[in-house]
């Protein structure tokens, strides 16, 4: 989702070195990128590791820092990282005292998609003030030709597979197994054709997850949890003809290699957080769900809200998915 605000301020900036410091484990998602040269960083565990980072980065010059996360970590990092000047955001979208460790805190509009917050930030930076339509090449994301060959043998015999990525980063995102299941069950009816890919990570409790989804489901499926490296995971996506997901990391990843996603939203809003420019690909119940659960208006809930039910994914029906996988097949 930051792709388009590292491009732009390559444009920008055509003879700048930009460094993009980030999380280890995701280099590797990165490693196709031309416009700027990818540092990897361990993220910080534990307060040594802080210092440690602060004296393998004392003796140089970072000339400019902008700071597009706003977590404790980052906060302390941007804190720790020598530069001449420091960017990060101010209202409404600094959290932990982002504000506090900037000289210069830019406060944008508010209601913004996660994208666009990043995109505004960098436009600030650049002193751009003129509107700036965000591009599907802006956000498209290079996979290697040797991903891709190794995603084409996974994938042989079929061209138009359905992917199903089932586990969310956290419960109160995650749709139940039977849901899966019987989603699973009804797609193979409907479409013979198109064979199902289950996708994920190798977190413990997401293989055994898609596990209990492939054993019980009567369709065949095809389960690659845990199974691809993130680059493999990328060039799997690329190659299906869809995606099925809650709101989690594989969802973007769809959407960055130009994947349609049918993202499941019940308490998280798309508006901030859904696959840019396929907002209308969601099943978004978040309206509802903020009534049932908050009794409130989702407009009275603050923009990045998460609501905390484990029952409100739940009020999403297979008949919804069945719908919507048909309206994108239409198309």
């Amino acid at each position: 989702m930051l792709l388009p605000a590292v491009r732009l301020l390559r444009k920008q900036f055509p003879d700048t070195q930009i460094d993009w410091l980030i999380d280890r484990p995701l280099v590797s998602l990165l490693a196709e990128l031309t416009e700027v040269n990818v540092v990897a960083i361990d993220k910080p565990k534990a307060m040594g590791d802080y210092w440690q980072l602060k004296k393998q980065w004392r003796k140089t010059n970072t000339g400019q820092l902008i700071s597009v996360q706003t977590s404790f970590v980052s906060n302390m990092l941007m804190a720790l990282l020598p530069a001449e000047h420091k960017t990060g955001f101010g209202a409404p979208y600094s959290r932990e005292g982002h504000h506090l460790f900037a000289n210069t805190a830019y406060d944008l509009p508010a209601n913004l998609h996660q994208v666009e917050i990043f995109f505004a930030l960098a436009q600030k930076f650049a002193g751009i003030n003129k509107p700036i339509n965000i591009t599907a090449a802006d956000l498209d994301l290079p996979v290697s030709n040797s991903d891709k060959n190794w995603a084409g043998g996974k994938l042989q015999g079929h061209d138009h597979w359905m992917a199903i990525n089932p586990m969310a980063s956290t419960q109160e995102k995650t749709w139940s197994a039977e849901r899966y299941i019987n989603l699973i069950d009804n797609l193979h009816k409907l479409y013979p054709d198109r064979p199902i890919v289950l996708t994920g990570g190798p977190g413990k409790a997401e293989v055994v997850f898609g596990q209990q989804i492939e054993q019980q489901a009567e369709a065949p499926c095809l389960n690659l949890i845990g199974q691809t490296t993130l680059t493999q995971l990328a060039a799997v996506l690329k190659q299906v003809s869809l995606l099925i997901s809650p709101d989690t990391g594989p969802l973007h990843l769809a959407n960055a290699v130009a994947t349609p996603v049918i993202g499941l939203y019940a308490v998280t809003r798309p508006e901030y957080i859904g696959p840019y420019n396929q907002l209308d690909n969601c099943i978004n119940i978040y309206v509802q769900v903020a009534q049932d659960f908050m009794h409130k208006t989702a407009s009275e809930l603050p923009w990045q809200k998460k609501i905390p039910s484990l029952d409100a994914m739940q009020l999403i029906s297979v008949d919804q998915v069945l719908d919507k996988v048909s309206e994108i097949i239409a198309r």
